[in-house]
């Protein structure tokens, strides 16, 4: 591989130099990404209440598309990743070629059944009518664009997986950056440039992500070189895209997993009342933000667990899964910290009702100090599925949301009011990070690698190479 590439090599070097290079610039990106949908939901909100409704009403669908896009970012990772951490160049550009492929396949296709189905989509979700022309307008654009939005991921997907930290933020950002300048221009209008209201919106996430798109596939192509425009035979194709698919339809299933659960949390809330959600919702969007870097974690240790599983360094996959614990857990009591200081002014300034405020203080003062072993959860998730083994990272999220945080919840729920409903949910937090942390400390030298049996490469390309297929490190 290239002087260039050996430099990113997450095989050596300090494991957890390789994480906070990896984590710091991707915070950026994450922080980038939900100003767009700030800003958005500002200017369109400026056209009127219908309208602002029927962008918000788009939410639930994008949800899909993007657990669909991180799914294959996710295989996309893995196989990478763990081709690179092998030191296997043409095996490494092959994948990272089907990888952005079966994206655009898949995206195409998703596009294609979008459009065709608005109107029944949209109306089977509730929508009105005076809501459905605005999400006509505003919904055939978004489904037209989401090959550009979902390229530029899987592109930053691969650069992350050959350990490159820098480039995958940058195009975050510029993507975010576009949409914000644009946003107003195409909604109202400038110069020449006519008001297009809902569908300028749509025009300025399209336009922006066509741009990055462009840029992205640039730096694969002419810096990188890591797409291979060969023929390989279709069977080979068809291999990696099933290996592909073996990591990122449980990724994409796994990450649906804790939304799904949050209704039943709110649903615990909803029985004292409206100040109660109102409080337990703001509390938990401004911890969102206090999550960002443990987002980023996720996001970042698929590649280093990948490559060291590649190249069979078990004892360095151990040390990243420490190290990443480690980070969770200080990161957690810092934050939490942070919170209880400023649960007061928070309060004041984002909820109006006494009772709402209460609610939102009894969340930071309880809930924050134990983001840690979420965080550790999902560091434990992403970085199986670097190593190919999704399976384990399902399981992960289940333990913590069906078996922890939905029962316990509910069970503090009914006997201590929202005390106990929040209790419930820092308890599940505590445990969840807790079993996650010895069980993979404990047997990560035995799952760490990637199952026997699978061969590393297609049996098609070892035919053809002369050599028997070989079986994973």
């Amino acid at each position: 591989m290239s002087q260039k590439r050996n430099a990113r090599d997450l095989t050596q070097g300090p494991v957890f130099g390789h994480i906070m290079r990896m984590v710091i610039p991707m915070s950026f990106g994450i922080v980038a990404m939900m100003l767009v949908g700030i800003v958005d939901a500002y200017w369109v909100g400026r056209l009127g209440t219908v309208q602002q409704a029927a962008v918000q009403f788009v939410f639930p669908v994008s949800m899909a598309v993007m657990s669909i896009a991180i799914g294959l970012g996710a295989g996309a990772v893995s196989v990478v990743a763990r081709a690179a951490g092998r030191g296997d160049g043409e095996r490494t550009k092959r994948v990272a070629t089907d990888a952005v492929l079966l994206a655009l396949v898949i995206t195409a296709i998703t596009s294609a059944i979008g459009i065709a189905l608005i109107d029944p989509l949209f109306r089977l979700m509730g929508a009105s009518e005076a809501m459905m022309p605005f999400v006509r307008e505003y919904m055939v654009i978004w489904f037209a664009g989401i090959i550009f939005m979902v390229g530029p991921m899987i592109a930053s997907n691969i650069l992350r997986a050959l350990g490159d930290a820098i480039l995958p933020s940058i195009i975050m950002i510029i993507a975010a950056v576009l949409n914000m300048i644009l946003d107003p221009i195409l909604i109202f209008g400038l110069g020449p440039i006519p008001a297009m209201e809902v569908e300028g919106a749509a025009l300025a996430t399209l336009i922006s992500n066509l741009v990055v798109f462009v840029v992205a596939m640039g730096i694969m192509i002419f810096r990188e070189k890591i797409l291979d425009l060969s023929w390989p035979g279709f069977s080979e194709i068809a291999w990696n895209w099933g290996e592909i698919a073996r990591i990122g339809a449980p990724a994409a299933g796994s990450n649906m997993i804790n939304p799904m659960a949050m209704t039943f949390v709110f649903a615990a809330a909803a029985q004292f009342g409206e100040p109660v959600v109102a409080g337990f919702g703001v509390a938990g969007r401004l911890e969102a933000l206090a999550l960002i870097p443990l987002f980023a974690l996720s996001g970042s240790i698929g590649p280093i667990t990948g490559q060291n599983g590649g190249a069979g360094h078990i004892e360095r996959v151990r040390e990243a899964f420490r190290s990443a614990f480690l980070f969770c857990a200080g990161w957690g009591v810092a934050m939490a910290a942070v919170l209880a200081v400023l649960a007061y002014p928070l309060s004041w300034l984002f909820l109006p009702s006494e009772e709402a405020q209460a609610m939102a203080r009894l969340t930071w003062w309880i809930a924050p100090v134990t983001m840690g072993g979420y965080g550790i959860a999902m560091a434990a998730a992403a970085g199986f599925n670097g190593l190919g083994r999704p399976l384990l990272g399902v399981g992960i999220n289940l333990m913590r949301c069906f078996a922890l945080l939905v029962p316990l919840v509910w069970l503090g729920a009914a006997q201590f009011g929202p005390v106990g409903m929040i209790s419930g949910y820092a308890l599940a937090n505590v445990l969840a990070g807790a079993i996650t942390a010895f069980l993979v400390l404990r047997y990560a030298p035995m799952t760490a690698i990637e199952g026997k049996a699978r061969p590393v490469v297609p049996p098609t390309q070892a035919a053809r190479a002369g050599v028997p297929v070989k079986p994973a490190e």
